[in-house]
């Protein structure tokens, strides 16, 4: 009964961290884009202006992502854990899709703009 309890007090914990860290780093959530999606490929087109963020979101697809339009995010993870990271115009990033459980916020003074590339 112990492990139980403490089990559930950190799960809630964790959820709460997960909140705040959310809240504290976007005024407000949005979604992305979906472009196209067919049994290849899955594109969302991301656009965050300054103090959005996205939701929490775990990517389990490879995926490529193009910066159109670069800025300041603050990257977050599941756990509570954060990076600083300057996107910048033209960037193209590959992701693995390891099942990493995060979301992250335009924390710069610039419109973000990028296409995700999910292969499946």
């Amino acid at each position: 009964m112990k492990r139980f309890l403490a089990g559930l007090v950190m799960g809630l914990s964790l959820s709460g961290l997960t909140l705040l860290a959310q809240h504290l780093a976007s005024d407000k959530v949005v979604q992305p884009q979906l472009i196209l999606e067919n049994q290849k490929v899955r594109i969302h087109r991301w656009v965050l202006k300054p103090g959005e963020g996205t939701p929490l979101h775990t990517h389990t697809l490879d995926h490529i992502s193009v910066v159109l339009q670069g800025s300041r995010i603050k990257d977050m993870g599941a756990d509570g854990t954060f990076k600083t990271v300057e996107q910048k115009s033209g960037e193209v990033v590959y992701v693995p899709g390891t099942g990493r459980t995060h979301s992250f916020a335009n924390v710069g003074s610039t419109t973000l703009e990028s296409i995700a590339i999910e292969l499946k």
